[in-house]
């Protein structure tokens, strides 16, 4: 079976699985155009939720299936950008084509620094872009949560934990790092709140704290969220970890929501996760039938996506 028609099958059936899920217990769709490109805002659990779960890179579909099933069980809003199936957002400005990522652009350093990449400094498309990030982020209510989880993959031997470390690329973005008995150090926590960052290293998993005075504005959400004093969390994990992001986001539920104890009650709440986990992925069969067992298989088929190299 050739690479190409492995790469086809995989994203054929994600897709399936996805535009089945949607079906199901997707809560609401809003459109929101950029111009000439079409792009929806798709939203599944509690709209009034003040924890928002967000996933913004259109291809990176293994924290779409968690994010859906996930903020269904636990009653948090997940919203979810749909457009080209592509990273970038690109659409046409006159004769010229603008691509932009949607997690650039949070903050206007962001959409100038989106602009220079394109070539284009025009106060025009500086305007457009600025106005439809306002458009959405009024539909995320961003300001008002308590607290913001992203949602993001990655792929292995690229952007990870490890980017973080003296001597790497992104060290200045970081301010503290918490080394995870997970081995995968593509799946990690990355924070803006020192609090968040000690209740979240008391797991197994990898933890970055965003650094508040070397940090780059790139006009991330995550510089937004730090900008603005709200709590943020990327649980971040490499495409195909569907089992390990669903399992990262109900520890943090646990750990940060639920404000459960650790330590002494170690054992105890890791054999809650569990359960949650269990019941999660029971949640997620019942909606979907065949969801758990197709998820995984195609998970696990050989298949590289936009190789990401940089911050989600």
């Amino acid at each position: 079976m050739s690479y190409v028609y492995l790469r086809v099958m995989r994203s054929c059936i994600l897709y399936f699985l996805l535009f089945a899920c949607g079906t199901v217990f997707g809560q609401g769709s809003y459109s929101l155009p950029l111009l000439n490109t079409a792009i929806d805002v798709v939203c599944f659990g509690e709209d009034t939720s003040d924890i928002l779960l967000y996933n913004m890179h259109d291809n990176e579909n293994t924290s779409s299936l968690a994010g859906r099933v996930f903020g269904e069980k636990y009653a948090g809003s997940y919203y979810e950008l749909i457009h080209t199936g592509k990273r970038n957002i690109s659409f046409l400005y006159g004769e010229d084509s603008i691509h932009i990522d949607p997690n650039r652009i949070y903050t206007d350093t962001g959409v100038w620094k989106q602009l220079a990449k394109n070539e284009i400094l025009d106060s025009m498309a500086y305007d457009i872009i600025a106005a439809w990030r306002d458009s959405l982020m009024a539909k995320l209510n961003i300001e008002s949560r308590s607290l913001v989880i992203a949602l993001h993959n990655n792929t292995k031997n690229n952007y990870g934990f490890r980017s973080y470390k003296r001597g790497k690329e992104y060290e200045d973005e970081a301010q503290a790092l918490k080394k995870g008995a997970v081995r995968c150090k593509d799946d990690f926590y990355f924070v803006t709140d020192s609090d968040l960052f000690a209740r979240l290293s008391t797991g197994s998993y990898n933890v970055v704290l965003q650094s508040t005075e070397t940090l780059t504005d790139d006009g991330s959400l995550s510089v937004y969220c730090s900008q603005l004093g709200i709590p943020y969390i990327n649980v971040e994990a490499r495409h195909g970890h569907l089992s390990r992001q669903i399992k990262m986001l109900i520890f943090a539920y646990q750990v940060l929501i639920e404000d459960g104890e650790i330590g002494s009650e170690a054992k105890k709440k890791k054999r809650q996760q569990k359960k949650a986990y269990r019941q999660l992925l029971k949640a997620a069969k019942s909606y979907c039938p065949g969801l758990t067992f197709m998820a995984s298989t195609i998970c696990s088929i050989s298949f590289k996506p936009n190789a990401v190299k940089t911050p989600d």
